[in-house]
């Protein structure tokens, strides 16, 4: 009981530690070579291209998306046993939260490590104590990232689980299922999530360092009582390494000769890391570069609407500038799943502040009936019954696209690992643009009366900034 106390102690003390690292990007300035990108429109498609790549994959599987379970789970085993069976040399790992990983999940993990012990390894993420007094979190692995032998990279906001990797366009049909309560809380029946597929060699290659860093970051907490946040200490340690040549050696046709396949410049392509160990968000402050900016228009649809103060002062700034804003986020109607009222009022104040610029008292309601909301700004709610929006992405002039794991929540800047990948290529925001649209087809345009109304309402005040402040997520 004392070595569990004082664990307890150490790992409190060690979570406490300051922040002092510096960001992690991977970037090639001056690289010559082109790289491919596969903007997918719905979860579905990246979870088929994934398994894809795995049935063609010859030397590592390397998995961390977040969140996995159910049938889906069992698939991706199924189909890298198969492979595991054809190519004596292929290994694969599996970072993944056991938050929806039930008894059946469990087994099917054991029996795979069981079949090959040397050749398959999985870990689960933990969730130690975060950092801040004012505001207790615990630290999570957000990160969604998942390399195929270092050349085909799956990054965005998936999480490969029945009831999250979804179309997410339609209203789903009726199921009774035990993975759709989670803690006493009704899950949504769907998600509608976006993904893409990257194809280079040089970029996974590093990108497996990064990955083989977080493994070892988790390894080391299931290991020790204590949790050291600094990726840092694990980047320097050996891992299986693949030369740039064998990677390139792979091919995929589904992803390779696909029709909507684009090519650019592997310079035009940065992945941004971030984490608790450091003191300046490094995405944050990326989103706040991209959005002061932006010149033309600024299309973001995202889970959450709670960002850090920088980003959406810096939104505010461009609306009020005359740089056309489109949001898209989840809001609290009668299509909405009953976990969107955890934060959607939280969302709902935000539009308000964007709107006129203030977050007025409540008294003063009547001198602001007669002031004009900003022109250069529409917000959107998605609206597919029982279906949450998870998509983190942000388009910039029709340039630069951005996709990842962070959401728009204080979490995501203050606690948890995460990544983005930053894509400047007009022909790849086109494609991004296109799934936007649809998106925004699927959703119900918020009025200015609506805005007005909701901020001013004693009650949604309050829950609304109880949720900006306490929101945990």
């Amino acid at each position: 009981m004392k070595k569990i106390h004082w664990g307890l102690v150490i790992a409190i003390f060690c979570s406490f530690i300051t922040k002092d690292a510096c960001a992690f990007i991977v970037h090639f300035p001056s690289y010559q070579e082109q790289a491919g990108v596969l903007v997918h429109e719905n979860s579905v498609e990246v979870y088929e291209k994934l398994l894809s790549a795995i049935d063609v994959a010859n030397h590592y599987v390397e998995l961390c998306p977040c969140m996995a379970g159910g049938d889906l789970l069992t698939e991706i085993i199924e189909h890298l046993d198969a492979r595991m069976s054809e190519v004596p040399e292929l290994r694969a790992y599996i970072l993944i939260q056991p938050t929806f990983i039930d008894s059946k999940d469990k087994q099917l993990l054991e029996h795979m490590r069981s079949l090959w012990p040397d050749r398959f390894f999985y870990m689960f993420t933990g969730c130690p104590p975060g950092s801040s007094i004012l505001a207790p979190n615990v630290i999570e692995s957000h990160i969604k990232l998942s390399i195929v032998d270092g050349k085909f990279i799956f990054m965005g906001g998936t999480n490969f689980e029945d009831f999250m990797c979804t179309r997410g366009d339609a209203i789903p049909d009726p199921v009774e299922s035990p993975r759709l309560v989670i803690g006493g809380i009704q899950r949504p029946r769907a998600f509608r999530d976006q993904d893409v597929t990257l194809c280079s060699a040089k970029l996974g290659s590093e990108l497996r360092k990064e990955f083989h860093a977080h493994y070892a970051l988790w390894s080391a907490y299931a290991n020790n009582p204590w949790f050291n946040k600094n990726l840092s200490d694990f980047r320097a340690l050996s891992f299986p390494e693949l030369s740039v040549e064998e990677a390139e050696s792979t091919y995929c046709r589904e992803i390779e000769d696909h029709v909507d396949f684009i090519t650019t410049d592997l310079k035009n392509i940065r992945v941004i890391f971030s984490g608790p160990d450091e003191s300046i968000n490094a995405i944050t402050q990326e989103y706040v570069r991209l959005i002061s900016g932006a010149e033309k228009s600024i299309q973001i649809a995202n889970m959450y609407f709670i960002p850090k103060d920088e980003i959406i002062e810096g939104i505010k700034s461009a609306c009020h500038r005359g740089v056309r804003t489109e949001i898209l986020t989840n809001g609290c109607t009668e299509n909405s799943p009953d976990l969107t009222a955890v934060y959607a009022w939280g969302n709902r104040m935000n539009y308000f502040f964007l709107a006129y610029g203030e977050r007025p008292s409540l008294w003063k309601k009547y001198a602001f009936s007669k002031k004009q909301p900003c022109s250069s700004l529409s917000i959107s709610e998605y609206f597919v019954r029982d279906t949450q929006l998870h998509k983190k992405c942000m388009i910039v002039d029709q340039r630069f696209f951005v996709i990842g794991s962070y959401n728009f929540g204080k979490k995501s800047d203050l606690f948890d690992y995460e990544s983005i990948v930053v894509i400047d290529s007009p022909e790849v925001a086109e494609r991004a643009d296109t799934v936007f649209k649809k998106d925004l087809s699927l959703s119900k345009p918020v009025a200015n009366s609506e805005i007005f109304q909701w901020y001013f309402d004693p009650i949604h005040n309050l829950i609304g900034h109880l949720q900006i402040n306490f929101m945990p997520a």
